[in-house]
C-alpha cells in the first residue's frame, strides 16, 4: 500500500565505459561507477557530477543527463541499476529545492577528482564548490533529512548505495532497454 504523503527519489548508478570508470571499476573491484540522481521514475532529467560533454574529459562538473540524450544516448549499452527510495513530500521538496540551487549556480561547480583520492584513501575532506558523483547525490539526500550512511558523503561510493535495505532495485539492465 503506497501511503499518500510519500514519494519517491530514484538513484541510479551507472558502469560507465570511460577511462576513469574504468580505473574505478578495476581498482574498487566493482561493476559500477558513476551515480545520479533523479526526481522522475522516467530518467528524463538525471542530475549528478561528471562530465559535460562525452568527447572533453577537463570539462566536468554539476550536470543533467537523460536516458535518452547526451552521454546515455551514445552509450546506450552503460549498464544501470534504477534504485526506488521513498521519501516525504517534504523530504522530495526539500531535494527538488537543493537541486534547483545547483543547477541555478552549476557555473560555480566543478568535479573534485581529488575528492575521488581523499575518497579512496578514507579522509573526510570536504572541498568548497566541488564535488564527486555519490558525494553530490548523498549530500542532496543528506539535505532533505533522509540520512542513509553512518558516515560523510565525502566517503560514500557509487557501489555503496547497493548495500542499503531501505531502497528497491526497480531495474537492472542496458540504459537503452529502460522504460
Amino acid at each position: 500500500m503506497v501511503r499518500r504523503d510519500h514519494k519517491h527519489v530514484y538513484v541510479v548508478l551507472s558502469g560507465t565505459d570511460t577511462v576513469l570508470g574504468r580505473i574505478i571499476q578495476k581498482k574498487l573491484g566493482v561493476s559500477y561507477n558513476h551515480c545520479s540522481i533523479s526526481l522522475d521514475e522516467d530518467l528524463e532529467r538525471i542530475y549528478s557530477f561528471g562530465r559535460k560533454t562525452y568527447w572533453h574529459v577537463f570539462s566536468s562538473g554539476f550536470v543533467k543527463e537523460s536516458k535518452s540524450s547526451g552521454f546515455y544516448k551514445r552509450f546506450g549499452s552503460t549498464r544501470i541499476i534504477v534504485l526506488k527510495i521513498p521519501v516525504t513530500k517534504k523530504q522530495w521538496t526539500r531535494i527538488k529545492r537543493r537541486i534547483a540551487t545547483f543547477k541555478a549556480e552549476q557555473d560555480l561547480y566543478r568535479y573534485s577528482l581529488i575528492g575521488l583520492i581523499y575518497c579512496d584513501l578514507g579522509i573526510d575532506v570536504k572541498r568548497k564548490n566541488k564535488y564527486f558523483c555519490s558525494q553530490f547525490v548523498t549530500e542532496v539526500l543528506n539535505s532533505s533529512g533522509l540520512n542513509l550512511f553512518d558516515r560523510p558523503e565525502t566517503l560514500i561510493r557509487p557501489h555503496d548505495y547497493l548495500n542499503l535495505t531501505e531502497p528497491k532495485i526497480i531495474y537492472c539492465g542496458q540504459i537503452r532497454n529502460y522504460e
